[in-house]
């Protein structure tokens, strides 16, 4: 055996750099190759303890989390709890990918079945069972990595954002047994089936991408971007700097050949929507309203959004509510079905709640306060039928596949990216629409206060895109679809399948 093999964290590191690198390189080949050192130093460790064999697995898991989660620097401007965050899921994530592969390397010694089969079934069912509970997260998902790349993920359309996942494991895992398999017979079959899947996805992915045929109705979509840096956005005093940027922004967008629609972002209007339930005449967003009618063009915007029954008694939700072109407040609105933990709700609340909410200084980052919207709510404009996700529901392919299956003719991602500054991470949330068009067959409007944003068709491809922070107008015409794509009539059976594969597996190894 040589060094490499035998030292307990070498090739994990290697292979926790590359994974976490690979997400955000505009580059293929590390997440393609990121479990072959790691595979490599697992078969050749068969004999190590479970508790070496976790230290080891532990330092994968941890140098990939922490580059994932590289995010969280740029949030030291904010408070210097976005360290503790950063670390505390670093290790969480770290902990769960040091028992998959535990279970995963347990299951190859007792099963010898390969890895291009074992890493899909031990790493997806509990990447869905992630997105679950008051910690959901899905940014770590290989699928949104794989976002940038629409043409090689034409296949979404049928086995969704987890089979798009599953396919990057299995090329990981038959690339490391065609290449470095002990055993030859199983060298020649991994590469026999790797060479097969390859030819028979990219024929697929090419007769999706060729004989796509445009829609016949379309609707012109204009988009704003007003770039408000994050501090100003939320201190006081600003809220007539930013309303004299919204009002003008939208202007020259009115002016981009006719737009039916104009799109601002999340939590773009900087007063919030005071809704008290026993006054219908409350419900109104005067200035919006009198623009909407100036400019005879229906408006879509992000707006915190309280509904009062009584002064003590009320929910506030991070929402978007659409005016038509006569200055009409539609009563259809729509809100953030999934919160950020701390940052919109305070997770586990019972426990959470007494430490955060409450306090001033830098804890008022952590204390929540929103409440979930209702779910799958579509919203008509201008006779179109309009799906709103905010921010990282972006990142939750059941939310899309909701409001496809509820009638949406296309869907709008209002967000406000300004926490990652400049951080790769940027990029990895932008293209995030991108495996949420290619499912859903589905045309996107990213919204982005800071950028990015822009216009992403049924094939995942982007238009008229504006970079990060800077400030500009966009307008396109935004193709309407209804038909329901495979994935949109199945959902997730690729992780049923998943799920009942690894119980049959492992079943086969308890008796072997």
């Amino acid at each position: 055996m040589n060094r490499w093999a035998s030292s307990s964290w070498k090739l994990p590191v290697l292979s926790g750099l590359s994974l976490g690198t690979g997400y955000f390189v505009p580059v293929l080949v590390p997440l393609l190759v990121a479990f072959v050192p790691l595979l490599y130093w697992i078969d050749r460790n068969e004999a190590a303890s479970r508790y070496a064999r976790f230290k080891s697995l532990f330092f994968f898991g941890m140098v990939a989390a922490i580059i994932g989660l590289h995010f969280c620097y740029a949030m030291f401007d904010f408070s210097w709890l976005a360290g503790v965050l950063w670390l505390a899921f670093a290790a969480m994530l770290a902990i769960r990918i040091s028992l998959v592969m535990l279970l995963a390397s347990w299951l190859r010694r007792r099963t010898g079945l390969s890895w291009g089969l074992l890493l899909p079934l031990c790493w997806i069912p509990p990447e869905w069972l992630q997105t679950f509970g008051d910690l959901r997260m899905t940014g770590d998902h290989a699928a949104h990595a794989m976002a940038a790349y629409p043409f090689l993920i034409q296949f979404a359309d049928v086995v969704g954002h987890y089979g798009v996942s599953a396919s990057v494991f299995v090329v990981n895992g038959l690339l490391y047994d065609a290449l470095l398999a002990e055993r030859r017979g199983l060298r020649k079959q991994a590469a026999v089936i790797l060479a097969s899947l390859l030819v028979v996805v990219l024929a697929y992915d090419a007769w999706c991408w060729f004989r796509l045929s445009p829609q016949s109705e379309t609707i012109r979509v204009a988009l704003v971007q007003p770039d408000v840096p994050l501090l100003i956005k939320r201190g006081s005093g600003t809220e007539a700097e930013q309303t004299t940027r919204l009002l003008d922004l939208s202007r020259q967008a009115a002016a981009l050949d006719d737009p039916d629609l104009i799109v601002w972002p999340e939590s773009s209007w900087p007063v919030s929507l005071i809704h008290w339930l026993d006054t219908p005449s409350s419900y109104t967003l005067p200035q919006v309203q009198q623009l909407a009618r100036e400019l005879g063009v229906a408006h879509l915007i992000g707006v915190e959004y309280a509904r009062v029954r009584e002064r003590e008694d009320y929910d506030v939700y991070n929402a978007a509510v659409a005016i038509d072109d006569q200055g009409v407040l539609n009563p259809q609105w729509a809100a953030k079905v999934y919160l950020v933990p701390f940052v919109e709700a305070t997770p586990f609340r019972s426990i959470f709640g007494p430490l955060v909410e409450g306090r001033g200084g830098e804890w008022h980052w952590l204390a929540g306060g929103f409440e979930p919207g209702p779910r799958s709510q579509v919203i008509e404009i201008n006779g179109a039928r309009v799906g709103v996700q905010v921010c990282y529901e972006q990142l939750f392919p059941d939310l899309s596949r909701d409001l496809k299956n509820a009638g949406a003719e296309f869907q709008v991602v209002v967000t406000n990216d300004a926490w990652f500054g400049r951080t790769p991470f940027q990029y990895f949330l932008a293209n995030a629409p991108r495996v949420r068009a290619i499912e859903n067959r589905t045309s996107f409007v990213r919204v982005a206060n800071t950028g990015i944003s822009g216009f992403v068709d049924r094939r995942g491809r982007y238009h008229e895109r504006i970079g990060l922070f800077e400030v500009g107008v966009a307008a396109y015409d935004v193709e309407l679809s209804s038909g329901l794509t495979i994935y949109n009539r199945i959902g997730d059976a690729v992780v049923w399948i998943l799920i009942a594969g690894l119980v049959a597996v492992i079943v086969r190894a308890r008796q072997a």
